[in-house]
């Protein structure tokens, strides 16, 4: 009984954090998009150190803006609403057509596991590369986005809707 009561203590005082920390950062909703955009950072300069020191050039695009679109985490807020079938089936066929970057390993939903909905969760272990030429921009996100917005009402940026209509 004393396990279990600490068990819902620790839980109580986790959620609470995440929650205070919500609520002091702006609610924003980006802490994960954030760090998948630093660690993707962190790679180019690393490559540009190397291509540096060895005479290479760096290809186009290695000075665009790294943006990370769909990194969803429990306990973390995030935009839900609509978005049109149009959008995902071009999204779809834009999955196709980008660089798909390594894999990090294996990655379940936490939100359906978090429901008890563990035979139908979401899976995936890749994410794609999308360039916007116009705007110098890359725009990152998993194969989990797919999941997550048709499952969880997941709507991601403005910015990233009309980069996927306009392709």
């Amino acid at each position: 009984m004393e396990t279990c009561l600490l068990q819902i203590l620790v839980t109580h005082i986790f959620v609470k954090n995440v929650i205070k920390n919500n609520i002091q950062t702006g609610g924003e909703r980006k802490m994960k998009n954030k760090e998948v955009e630093q660690d993707h950072q962190k790679h180019i300069e690393s490559l540009k150190k190397y291509a540096k020191e060895n005479g290479f050039e760096m290809p186009e695009g290695s000075e665009y803006k790294i943006v990370a679109v769909g990194y969803l985490a429990w306990g973390e807020p995030f935009e839900k609403g609509e978005v049109s079938i149009n959008f995902l089936n071009k999204l779809h066929i834009l999955w196709g057509e980008g660089i798909t970057l390594g894999s990090m390993g294996h990655h379940e939903c936490e939100f359906c596991i978090d429901e008890g909905n563990y035979e139908n969760r979401g899976k995936s272990s890749s994410e794609k590369e999308l360039t916007d030429r116009e705007n110098k921009i890359k725009y990152i996100f998993p194969e989990m986005i797919f999941h997550y917005i048709t499952k969880h009402n997941f709507k991601p940026s403005n910015e990233f809707v009309e980069f996927v209509m306009r392709n």
